[in-house]
């Protein structure tokens, strides 16, 4: 879908209205912005997954999980839990976004947040269109 248009704000929703109902829930935002996870963290900024990854020297094995995996505060009154990424990638027309979230997702995978977590759910939350071949709309 186009930007703009409330994705973010819905896919939110659902990962507010699922672990209000108990479950344990990772939202995962893909949008080189990584601007998806901020209502669920009251407004709150956090680093993105491939700019972590980038100070790192791409070594996967100097990062903690809590580099890129966030509480949400909204934890303390609900009955499930919500924690948070955001993917980061390129400026639009300069890269391939969706590489971006592959390798977030295998950061992911390399540590263990679904398990360390015990996540029922990872939402993610994708942009409307993954530019792969340097050409954006302006």
């Amino acid at each position: 879908g186009k930007g703009g248009i409330g994705k973010s704000m819905v896919s939110s929703h659902i990962t507010y209205g699922l672990a209000d109902k108990g479950l344990r829930v990772m939202h995962v935002g893909c949008d080189p912005k990584h601007d998806s996870t901020r209502l669920l963290l009251e407004g709150k900024m956090t680093p993105a997954i491939l700019d972590v990854l980038k100070k790192k020297d791409f070594k996967i094995r100097e990062i903690d999980l809590e580099d890129v995996v966030f509480r949400s505060p909204s934890n303390a009154h609900l009955a499930g839990k919500i924690y948070c990424a955001e993917s980061g990638g390129p400026e639009p027309g300069a890269g391939c976004s969706g590489k971006g979230v592959t390798e977030a997702m295998r950061t992911l995978a390399s540590l263990r947040a679904a398990e360390t977590f015990d996540l029922d759910l990872v939402l993610y939350d994708v942009l409307g269109d993954v530019v792969c071949g340097g050409f954006a709309m302006p």
